[in-house]
């Protein structure tokens, strides 16, 4: 699953990033409030800034989640089932069977449900046949799926702008069209970029808008931000928040006898002071299909409003040999632009597991990505996120089967640095190894990438 994309569908921020959102508001019960002090929560400011609650309780490694779902003794025949679907549905498709080419590839991708070619390649035969809804939602999965190179995320890129241009969307044509070709350079898509632009439409660039909810923060984030979201679906049977992001108030006595606290509260990662806060929380989306998708927010809280942004999603689809881990790792403040409020630094970890039975390989990596954040005024902003490495581990699943690959471990990495009196930071090399972000030296707000969703259509370095 890509850095800040939203796995639960509909679940996530509205994509015009506006105050529409407003559903958890009516969930406001007032100030949020520490039980055990009896009155508003406060802490220092600026540098003074700390954590006030205990993090949450870790969750599963991708390994131990793949592990879960792998059936070592069935292997070697859904490796050969899968090839046969994949294959078949080609077949199909070069024929014009589009209807049989679709449920060849729907076959092969319940044996391996995160192969991003057999997901690009069934979501192109969908818009083959006029099914443009299908067409885009398999097409989506393949630009998000963990073994998807630039190359394959580039081509189902054009193929969305393709679904897109169909629909009418010219302008989503033309920024799915504008991330291809930043992903690897193809001139049948430049053309078609250049005669939208022409026809005056522009890409937009939208995964970084956080979503405004008005009124003071609540309680419990999470109940709040998904009230009116949490029905199942055609594609969810349910969603429910992660427990683990929640704690249960101390319960108190006023002077006067009266008894409060025991709310659920989400735990706070960082308070700043003058009730501006930071917090993350999780939505599972247990699927129809089986299997279940994860997204972690983050909450960015002022006294009487506060915003929502996607961090990163998990997909653990309960079948192959497929497992997921997203999760924050440390959520501080630092002074890295000269006046106002500290900055924020959150620090994230992304796990994934993949055994590909088309090629019989599997590939284990984890990234380290560090996002940036303002918080000055009553509106925060982005400023930019890095991944500051990036393992890869890689062999093949099924040792006693032909592999293409070699087992090997590399790691990409670099270095950031921060100089304070410019408001800039730096990416650098890291010596024997090769860099895991573009490298230079930015403004903050003014770099490649600016929220984690951008950072998988910056390109190569």
């Amino acid at each position: 699953m890509v850095f800040g994309v939203s796995a639960c569908g509909g679940a996530g921020p509205s994509p015009s990033g506006d105050s529409a959102a407003k559903a958890g508001a009516s969930a406001v019960v007032g100030e949020r409030v520490d039980a055990s002090a009896g009155k508003a929560a406060k802490a220092t400011k600026a540098t003074g800034a700390k954590a006030v609650q205990e993090p949450a309780a870790p969750k599963p490694s991708a390994k131990e989640r793949a592990a879960q779902s792998f059936k070592a003794d069935e292997a070697k025949a859904q490796e050969s089932a899968f090839r046969d679907g994949l294959d078949r549905g080609r077949t199909e498709v070069k024929a014009k069977r589009y209807a049989e080419g679709i449920k060849a590839f729907e076959a092969a991708l319940k044996i391996d449900p995160n192969h991003p070619s057999a997901l690009a390649e069934l979501g192109w035969a969908a818009f083959l046949s006029g099914d443009l809804g299908v067409a885009e939602r398999f097409t989506r999965r393949a630009i998000d799926s963990t073994g998807a190179s630039d190359r394959t995320r580039g081509a189902a890129l054009y193929n969305l702008g393709r679904i897109h241009e169909e629909l009418g969307d010219k302008v989503a044509a033309a920024t799915a069209y504008t991330r291809s070709l930043r992903l690897r350079d193809n001139s049948v898509v430049a053309k078609r970029l250049a005669t939208l632009e022409g026809e005056g439409a522009q890409a937009e660039e939208k995964e970084c808008e956080l979503t405004k909810l008005d009124g003071p923060p609540p309680f419990d984030l999470c109940a709040a931000f998904m009230a009116g979201k949490l029905s199942p679906s055609e594609d969810y049977a349910s969603i429910a928040c992660d427990e683990r992001d929640t704690y249960v108030t101390e319960v108190a006595e006023d002077a006067a006898g009266n008894r409060y606290g025991g709310e659920k509260a989400t735990r706070i990662a960082l308070d700043l002071g003058d009730g501006v806060q930071v917090a993350t929380f999780g939505v599972t989306c247990n699927m129809t299909e089986g299997g279940e998708m994860g997204t972690t927010y983050v909450a960015l809280l002022y006294p009487d409003h506060w915003y929502v942004g996607t961090l990163g999603g998990e997909y653990n689809p309960g079948v192959g040999y497929i497992g997921e881990s997203f999760e924050v790792k440390s959520v501080v403040s630092d002074e890295l632009v000269p006046g106002g409020r500290p900055e924020v630094i959150l620090t994230a970890l992304w796990q994934h597991h993949d055994g590909d039975y088309g090629d019989n390989t599997m590939e284990f990596g984890d990234e380290t990505v560090v996002v940036h954040f303002s918080l000055d005024g009553d509106t925060p902003r982005w400023l930019g996120a890095v991944k500051t490495s990036i393992v890869s581990e890689y062999g093949p699943m099924l040792e006693d089967e032909p592999a293409d690959v070699e087992s090997t471990r590399s790691e990409q990495r670099v270095e950031l640095t921060y100089h304070r009196s410019s408001g800039e930071y730096e990416v650098a090399a890291v010596s024997g190894h090769e860099a895991s972000s573009q490298l230079g030296r930015h403004r903050l707000g003014e770099g490649p990438a600016l929220c984690p969703a951008s950072l998988s259509f910056v390109g190569p370095g």
